[in-house]
């Protein structure tokens, strides 16, 4: 008889539609009989890890206490497994400046990313801080390692989405790539002009457990921009999209084989 697996979901922060990726996530979770899940909007409430498999984040601009970034840090350790979604690594400022509108949102100055300052375990963890991202678009995802059982098999796909730019923290394992290059409206960096293969999904071996990690994701709800603007652009992103959905559940398969 196969024991049930628990997941918990912390889904929350701002400007991207939550419920979608954890009515999303649900969904997928649902496929296997033996995942028992918890949602949470935040990082309070980390003690259910005591008895679970694995941890599923898709967050913005919202990071863990000290004590909670310890937990997590304590839990992959020991053999407990993370999959970490978007913009989980970015911590945002708006700065002091002229107000501008870009894709029809009023920005209060432009954003700088504040990642590298805060929650330095919490980054170490994830393996990489958000820095700037790229106007929604095609992004040409390649695929790197067939030796992984989240990719194995798969080929390179196109979507639409924010092509993020991060920093690398640690030894990563690649799985998949995108190259990328152009403006980053509403940003300090204005334009990232070199194109480096960026890694679209990694794995970072920490103690006995690992950390999967995708920058793909976004999505914005019709009221997620306040009190930027009262009513955005529904968009739904990648997470309607057939090869990012096929990633999630392989990344949900790969927490419920977690060796704890």
């Amino acid at each position: 008889m196969t024991n049930a697996k628990h997941i918990h979901i912390v889904t929350g922060g701002k400007f991207h539609d939550f419920d979608l990726a954890r009515l999303k996530l649900l969904e997928a979770m649902g496929q296997d009989e033996r995942i028992r899940a918890s949602c949470a909007m935040d990082y309070s409430g980390l003690e259910i890890l005591d008895e679970s498999v694995g941890l599923v984040l898709y967050t913005c601009d919202m990071m863990p206490t000290d004590e909670q970034a310890q937990m997590m840090d304590s839990f992959v350790r020991k053999g407990g497994r993370i999959m970490a979604l978007h913009a989980v690594n970015a911590h945002l400022e708006f700065t002091d400046g002229p107000e501008i509108v870009t894709s029809g949102v009023r920005i209060p100055g432009l954003v700088k990313s504040t990642a590298e300052t805060v929650s330095p375990l919490f980054m170490e963890l994830l393996g990489s801080r958000f820095v700037t991202h790229l106007a929604a678009q095609e992004v040409h995802v390649h695929v790197e390692d067939q030796d992984h059982p989240v990719t194995r098999g798969m080929k390179d796909f196109t979507l639409i989405d924010e092509p993020y730019v991060a920093t690398p923290l640690g030894e990563l394992r690649t799985l998949l790539s995108a190259r990328y290059k152009g403006s980053t409206p509403g940003y300090v960096t204005e334009e990232i002009t070199d194109d480096p293969p960026r890694p679209q999904l990694y794995v970072k071996d920490h103690g006995k457990g690992a950390v999967l990690y995708s920058p793909l994701g976004h999505a914005c709800g019709k009221y997620d921009m306040q009190p930027l603007m009262d009513e955005a652009p529904v968009v739904r992103g990648p997470w309607d999209d057939e090869n990012y959905l096929e990633i999630v559940r392989r990344g949900i398969a790969w927490i419920t084989e977690a060796p704890i």
